[in-house]
Parts: structure tokens; sequence; C-alpha cells
């Protein structure tokens, strides 16, 4: 997944889409940390820091959206 193409901004994307991505990155996490005795490989644990913040931003600024 550290290979895979990551939207370069966030905030373009609908909450829909963010929170799949989210989901993805997550189970990408899941089986970085259980395959690899060194863990979850940065670029995996940079994306999914980025994708939280952005949805704690929006749940922030719209928390009557974020159901």
């Amino acid at each position: 997944m550290p290979d895979d193409a990551f939207p370069a901004d966030l905030t373009e994307l609908s909450l829909a889409e963010l929170h799949v991505l989210h989901s993805r990155v997550g189970r990408q996490l899941d089986r970085e940390y259980l395959g690899d005795a060194a863990g979850a490989h940065p670029v995996t644990l940079e994306r999914h820091q980025e994708l939280t913040v952005e949805l704690d931003a929006r749940e922030i600024a719209h928390p009557e959206r974020t159901v």
C-alpha cells in the first residue's frame, strides 16, 4: 500500500470517500503489524495520521455531518 496512489489533498474527498480510505489504510496497518516484526511501514503510519487529522477536523467543523 505505501506504493499505492494517495490523494495529495484530503479536503477534496467527500466524507464517505474519506471514511473508505481511512478503513483501507487501517486494514493495511493491521496487515503490516501482523506480518512484520518491525511494525508498520512509515508511509502507512503517516497516511493514517493524515486521515485521522482530516476526520477530526471535519468533526470539529461540522459535528452534525460525521454520523
